[in-house]
């Protein structure tokens, strides 16, 4: 498969001598504006990305690395020959043991004769484009940049570099072409005008190497990077095809306008203007994102490291200290005590911790929540004090244990410029501990968002005494429930649903006026939520408000405990196992029927007796059709609809009815509804 194999630069003198004299006038080199017409031309790379067939087995031939050294080699050593920024011919040299295949010698060579002698024949530009791309299309993008590159350097390093060739060994042949390329060289170098025009060229060329380079570089970061969850590197790997396009026919554009200097006394300097601001503009745009996704990828792996540390505690301290200390940091303590003084994180060694999670707009309807359950007695455990166990006759002392503590940490910009109009933390929940957002590590945030999934709403995580995770989110449990679902892990055995319960008591028992649930003892109530906008229940209001009709007042407020009792009822679920399927219950389907009317419109809940049974849940823009109904058979038909409608829906897709609000820890159910649907 492979011949000996040959230096890039041992081939370079006899690409040389293989080739016609560049001074003849047989060769027509094509306008260079034709080819640079097609860097900007989209439909044409779409065409070349859309046919691009890459073959692993066929990229493997090539070193990239080898390749880029050689390339690098050759164009380091020209570009500061060319500009005269070295006193001495510095000639590139060949390293033993960089060696390339004799296939990819072959396909270099011939993409040289692209660029010069295949010109004579005049072919179509485009065509001569297709010709080349389609011959290195089984090779990664940036692999086609670096071989056209290195085609192009072989050209330019044989002009530069071939009259500095050892004239041991030289046929009259060879000697010939030699003085004859010899007396070119001399001719440009002679000629003010062209030997000006090949200082911005010499730039150009020294900007394609460098952007060669950074798309090289990049590609290795995606390669290298693949699986991981660095958006950059995708946004990278979809433009990278259009930028080596791009490249190549840049690479292009170059050799030609080269030939063509040589061989035309013709200059066309807005063409390389266009091409000098062309491959700059790319290279920019090429390092900065290869310096984005470099950063990305820090941040990514020092933020591994982090999460490693953080998910291997060996207490509750431990765990604090590592989620919330700042790296390298001294700075102790970070937490502030109920009567604002600061504490070590030391104090809640042996504790449970309910670690709360908010940004700075807590509601206060989750800070009463939260209050109460600081307030709460079981909170605290009497156990006897240590004596002496040789004093017999002393009585046993007792004193009061706390059994779990409360630690809030807001989620806000903690830059010194945004603090300015946050409130005074200490004024929201003075009863909380807190953590000073200033302090703490930069890294913690970005954990509780991308572990805990945390985005703006309150959430509770609870914690045992050797730092480990009990309930991912407490606080829709805490706010049904309250004080009663201690200890608010929400393991089976403690898991509030596994008594009887009726969740039109549980989400209205804070939105409906105190007593009133109390004194039901109508057969029919019909509760009543209006839409966000005040007006839109003003007009029905005074025709259904009576004994038998009550109107939800704080629609916000019952949306929130309507979810989170929903996503109690689906935790329940999972944990006690009640049905196969959570949506074939019936307490589900109620909720998310009144979950789904209330995201639409409004809702409207008929219940039956005390214990408000439900009957029928709709849109509260059917509220005079269900109060017709009511007065008519008592809501009879209503009921037999509802429950008609039920019974088909489980035979239906489950995304046909079910309006299951997003929360984190429904994982397993997201996944059901995927598999059942």
């Amino acid at each position: 498969m492979f011949s000996s194999p040959l230096s890039l630069v041992d081939n370079m003198e006899k690409r040389a001598l293989s080739n016609p004299s560049r001074g003849s006038n047989t060769v027509s080199i094509v306008a260079t504006s034709a080819i640079i017409n097609f860097i900007k031309n989209h439909q044409f790379i779409d065409r070349i990305v859309g046919e691009h067939f890459y073959d692993s087995s066929v990229e493997e031939k090539c070193n990239v690395n080898d390749l880029l050294g050689i390339v690098d080699n050759i164009l380091s050593s020209v570009i500061p020959l060319v500009n005269k920024e070295s006193g001495n011919k510095k000639v590139p040299t060949d390293a033993p043991q960089t060696n390339i295949s004799s296939n990819i010698s072959h396909l270099i060579n011939w993409i040289c004769c692209q660029m010069t002698c295949e010109a004579a024949r005049s072919k179509n530009v485009e065509t001569r484009l297709l010709q080349i791309f389609w011959k290195v299309s089984s090779y990664r993008w940036t692999t086609q940049v670096l071989l056209v590159l290195a085609a192009f350097a072989l050209q330019y390093g044989d002009f530069w570099f071939i009259s500095e060739a050892p004239s041991d060994g030289r046929n009259a042949l060879s000697t010939c072409l030699l003085k004859g390329l010899s007396s070119l060289k001399k001719k440009l170098i002679s000629n003010e005008n062209k030997m000006a025009a090949m200082i911005p060229l010499n730039k150009v060329i020294n900007d394609l190497l460098e952007l060669t380079t950074h798309l090289v570089r990049l590609s290795n970061l995606v390669i290298q990077n693949r699986g991981k969850h660095v958006p950059e590197l995708a946004t990278a790997f979809r433009t990278i095809p259009r930028w080596s396009c791009e490249t190549i026919i840049a690479i292009l554009t170059a050799g030609n306008y080269f030939a063509r200097l040589i061989d035309d006394d013709k200059l066309a300097e807005s063409e390389l203007e266009i091409l000098a601001l062309s491959v700059s503009d790319t290279k920019s745009d090429v390092l900065r994102v290869v310096k984005s996704c470099e950063r990305k990828i820090g941040q990514m792996e020092e933020y591994q490291k982090y999460v490693k540390k953080v998910e291997a505690p060996v207490d509750i301290v431990d765990f604090l200290i590592s989620l919330l200390t700042a790296k390298d940091s001294s700075q102790d303590p970070i937490v502030t005590g109920p009567n604002d003084t600061p504490v070590k994180l030391e104090l809640f060694r042996k504790k449970s911790v309910l670690l709360i999670i908010s940004d700075q707009n807590i509601s206060p309807d989750d800070i009463e929540t939260l209050r109460i359950i600081h307030d709460d007695e079981t909170r605290f455990r009497i156990s006897p004090k240590e004596d002496d166990p040789k004093a017999f006759s002393i009585q046993i002392q007792t004193e009061k244990e706390t059994l779990y503590e409360l630690v809030w940490i807001p989620i806000v910009d903690a830059r010194p410029e945004n603090l300015e109009p946050l409130p005074k933390f200490n004024s929201l929940m003075p009863w909380a501990y807190r953590v000073d957002p200033q302090k703490m590590n930069e890294l913690a945030a970005t954990y509780i968002k991308e572990e805990w999934r945390f985005k703006r709403e309150t959430m509770v995580v609870v914690f045992d005494s050797l730092g480990l995770v009990e309930n991912t989110d407490a606080m829709p449990m805490l706010r049904i429930w309250g004080t009663h679902a201690f200890p608010y892990t929400g393991i089976e055995s403690k898991h509030p649903w596994t008594e009887p319960c009726n969740w039109v008591q549980l989400v209205l028992k804070r939105v409906v006026q105190q007593g009133i649930l109390d004194a039901i003892k109508d057969e029919c109530i019909l509760f009543w939520g209006a839409p966000a906008a005040a007006e839109a229940g003003a007009d029905v209001s005074s025709g259904i408000l009576n004994h038998r009709a009550i109107q939800i007042e704080d629609m916000k407020l019952f949306r929130i405990l309507l979810r989170s009792c929903l996503i109690c009822r689906l935790q329940a679920l999972q944990i006690l196992k009640f049905e196969s399927s959570p949506l074939l219950d019936r307490i589900v389907y109620e909720m998310t029927e009144a979950y789904g009317a209330c995201q639409k419109d409004g809702v409207a809940i008929l219940t039956k007796g005390p214990e408000l049974q439900v009957q029928h849940v709709g849109l509260f823009s059917d509220l005079k059709l269900v109060m017709d109904q009511v007065a008519k058979d008592g809501g009879t038909a209503l009921a037999e609809d509802f429950e008609k409608k039920y019974k088909d829906a489980q035979g239906q897709s489950i995304c046909l009815h079910v309006c299951v609000p997003h929360y984190t820890s429904l994982g397993d159910f997201t996944a059901l509804i995927v598999a059942d649907s």
